[in-house]
């Protein structure tokens, strides 16, 4: 009972940095709003759980990014085109597709406002994270992107792929926002239409 006492406060801390920070920014929450939401009894809640506040940031973008990374890895293999750049458009769409497609739902319309807080603060590391936690897409994205692309310089590209990254979360961000005025586009369309302005900027001449 205990132990699942524990379980239950950190997930509550979990949704309400998330929630918290989507809706007032990162530079707005403090640890004891946080921990005032989760309903947490403890004030230090967050210290015990996941040691500052900066790590619980963490956990939350890499949590749920875990979910992202799975549906990217499925997507990744559908990937067929052989034309580069065809293949590069596709494979833009794979990547940014889940993220996207989360939004119709409203914890993925949160995410994507927490992401987007979280991947322009100069404290975190994102792409070490998401390194850490969604590998086997990050590497392969990385491999296929740049076999796309050999006239790129490579320092070039990784600048670029690593800046995407931030691009693709102000997409989705723009897209949640549509599916809240009572007027997006289908979401078939704005991945495309996504993926195709990433495509483009990744390509773009040196």
């Amino acid at each position: 009972m205990e132990a699942s006492s524990r379980q239950d406060t950190k997930s509550e801390l979990l949704r309400s940095a998330e929630r918290l920070i989507a809706e007032k920014g990162l530079g707005s929450v403090s640890v004891k709003m946080i921990t005032t939401d989760a309903g947490a009894r403890n004030p230090s809640a967050v210290h015990y759980h996941f040691g500052s506040i900066e790590s619980l940031i963490e956990e939350v973008f890499a949590k749920r990014y875990r979910e992202i990374e799975a549906e990217r890895a499925v997507r990744l293999e559908r990937v067929t085109q052989s034309d580069p750049e065809a293949r590069l458009v596709a494979l833009a769409e794979a990547a940014i597709g889940p993220l996207m497609e989360a939004c119709l739902e409203e914890n993925g319309r949160v995410y994507a406002r927490f992401g987007l807080q979280f991947v322009s603060d100069p404290r975190f590391d994102y792409a070490k994270l998401v390194m850490n936690a969604g590998t086997q897409t990050f590497v392969r994205l990385n491999e296929e992107i740049s076999a796309c692309l050999p006239h790129i310089p490579r320092a070039r590209l990784e600048l670029r792929m690593r800046q995407s990254f931030v691009i693709a979360m102000v997409q989705t961000v723009s897209f949640a926002r549509e599916i809240e005025a009572g007027a997006p586009p289908p979401v078939e369309a704005a991945v495309r239409e996504a993926a195709t302005c990433l495509a483009a900027y990744l390509g773009a001449p040196a």
